[in-house]
């Protein structure tokens, strides 16, 4: 499920505007940063794919950040009858690649359940991007989503930290990143193709920066 590159893109993200902001090294200055919220994660998997793409199978995965952002990616497959990309009870894969997108919401719209381990439903649109492309160009717009995710299970702690010194200049980049998660119960669709399986979290973020 990718998990592991997932999260370096979601770092990536929240690192990159800080280090555009850092002040040349020959300035003495200090830049902290902090935030902090949710996030949860769905895997979608099944007949069908979004939007019309090719193919008639899919995987994919999509993170919805706070109720701002869902983003993620789509793989699709032409799989012949009865088959499955990963191999079904005969141990066959009778699947070809059918293409890889990227997927990006910003009309995401959560709804936000009360009480004990209460449910959130995510729900938007989509424009789906091809990866295979140089341009990355969009090759579906309007792709509908709906998924409804319950905590399940116990909550787990992970802490990433990450620093740099330089010591020819003195600039200094201290990173760390705190997420409590949960899986979770999920139903709904990406346009038509089962949510799987999911998560959900809270996250903290603190990054400091020192030049001079």
């Amino acid at each position: 499920m990718r998990t592991a590159l997932r999260t370096t893109v979601a770092v990536a993200a929240i690192v990159t505007p800080l280090m555009a902001t850092a002040l040349p090294a020959t300035a003495s200055s200090s830049l902290l940063y902090r935030d902090r919220g949710a996030y949860a994660e769905a895997y979608f998997e099944g007949p069908g794919t979004p939007g019309g793409l090719p193919g008639n199978y899919s995987s994919g995965f999509l993170t919805f950040h706070s109720t701002d952002v869902a983003e993620g990616y789509v793989d699709t497959y032409a799989c012949d009858p009865g088959e499955t990309p990963w191999g079904d009870g005969n141990g066959e894969n009778a699947c070809d690649p059918a293409g890889s997108y990227y997927a990006w919401s910003e009309t995401l719209t959560l709804v936000s359940g009360k009480g004990k381990n209460p449910s959130s439903t995510y729900s938007g649109t989509l424009g789906v991007y091809d990866m295979m492309s140089e341009s990355g160009s969009a090759v579906a717009e309007g792709v509908p989503f709906t998924v409804a995710l319950t905590p399940s299970g116990a909550t787990s702690r992970t802490t990433f930290t990450d620093s740099f010194k330089d010591p020819e200049s003195g600039y200094t980049y201290r990173y760390s990143e705190t997420r409590n998660t949960s899986y979770a119960v999920v139903d709904g669709s990406l346009d038509g193709v089962p949510a799987l399986g999911g998560s959900v979290g809270t996250y903290a973020v603190k990054t400091m920066e020192r030049s001079g």
